[in-house]
């Protein structure tokens, strides 16, 4: 709720409370004008106890509520200025603080946060209300869940009055809602060395404790997890070096302590994040996929067993029994038509894969390059009129 930064002047100042005065005047003649018209023509007023009630708070000198997103009548404005507009800033920053604690107790959060705000702005050189301020702007904060700025406001507040206990009651509730219990238990005792039978705090204290407790033996369980992994890691790779596998690297930076070809640095073809694994007698099974570039198709293979050959995943998928694909509408694709390929991406070059090869045997080829942790073959018909088109394009061996 943002105010005019230019205050007025003392005339102009005496002219506006003159004028809110004379409409108070002519409002109260007015109504009163109308009660002895109504008493002489006899006329009952037939008006209820509540109408007459809103009549008066219609008036500006008697609202108890002004809805700011609503065009304000021209003396509310008035009235506003009267009362902000205060050439004490320290008195100007008391209005704000009174009517941010109004909406606040109106649970109205976000406009009893504006006030306090323009009650900061006023640069009151009273420490001790530029305290209160920052912490009741806090507890705002708090209440809209917005804990971070809460705590903040926290910290500026100690800086005013640095044993503001308020202030650093709701800093340690803060510290708790954000999961920082350490923090929270050191905010907790500076509290209890002022108060030590704050009950607030000293209950806090046990659960911010035994959160901490919780939290760094979720810590340790991670970090042996993430060791777990990482030795897991390295022993599959051991596996696939070993087996003369070529993996190509990734970037990772300077100061990563990461083995560039370690496969969790690998980014992973498929939506699953399926990736190679050994099973308990040492042997890979790989996330493999299939491409159809004559209708940009594909298909994933989760666990493709590292010595089985692709004829038996070819029967699997496009037998004389399997229901062809529904993107196969000429029905052309079954096992015994279908050719292999993978693409040499530095030649840029094609190579024919032996259907009956295990997947193993086509892996160490000199001239495959597994990237992303993932081998993927493409899939055409033999002879077809696409295959020659698409032979066509490519340095084909």
């Amino acid at each position: 709720m943002s105010r005019s930064k230019n205050p007025m002047s003392d005339e102009e100042r005496a002219a506006l409370t003159k004028k809110l005065s004379d409409d108070l005047e002519d409002f109260v003649a007015e109504r009163s004008l109308a009660a002895r018209k109504r008493k002489e023509k006899e006329l009952p007023d037939t008006r209820s106890i509540e109408e007459i009630v809103e009549e008066l708070q219609s008036h500006p000198a008697f609202m108890q509520e002004i809805d700011y997103s609503k065009p304000l009548h021209p003396d509310v404005e008035g009235l506003i200025q009267l009362k902000y507009e205060s050439e004490n800033p320290t008195a100007r920053a008391d209005s704000y603080r009174d009517d941010g604690n109004d909406q606040f107790k109106k649970k109205k959060y976000a406009i009893a946060i504006e006030n306090y705000t323009e009650g900061i702005k006023s640069k009151s050189p009273d420490l001790e209300l530029n305290a209160v301020l920052y912490t009741n702007r806090a507890a705002a904060q708090y209440h809209r869940q917005n804990y971070r700025s809460s705590f903040m406001d926290c910290i500026c507040a100690r800086k005013f009055k640095p044993d503001h206990l308020k202030a650093i009651v709701r800093g340690a509730q803060c510290c708790f809602q954000m999961n920082k219990f350490a923090d929270c238990l050191r905010w907790c005792d500076t509290v209890l060395m002022v108060d030590p039978e704050h009950q607030v705090i000293l209950e806090l204290r046990v659960r911010a404790d035994k959160r901490k407790r919780e939290q760094e033996r979720d810590e340790r369980k991670q970090a042996l997890q993430e060791r777990k992994e990482e030795a897991e890691e390295r022993k599959l790779l051991q596996a696939i070096k070993s087996r003369g596998i070529r993996l190509s690297s990734v970037k990772v930076s300077k100061d990563s302590k990461l083995d560039p070809l370690l496969l969790t640095a690998l980014e992973c073809h498929n939506p699953t994040g399926a990736k190679v694994h050994l099973d308990a007698d040492g042997n890979l099974h790989w996330p493999v996929l299939f491409l159809y570039p004559e209708f940009t198709e594909s298909d994933f293979i989760h666990a493709f067993f590292e010595t089985n050959c692709f004829y038996d995943h070819l029967v699997h998928m496009f037998g004389s029994e399997v229901e062809p694909a529904n993107w196969d509408k000429e029905h052309k694709y079954k096992a015994d038509t279908i050719e292999i390929y993978f693409e040499n991406k530095d030649e840029e070059k094609l190579y024919k894969v032996n259907p009956d090869h295990s997947l193993l045997d086509v892996l160490k080829n000199k001239k495959y390059e597994v990237t992303a942790g993932t081998p993927t073959f493409i899939l055409m018909v033999k002879d077809s009129k696409f295959q020659k088109e698409f032979l066509g394009k490519y340095k084909y061996h």
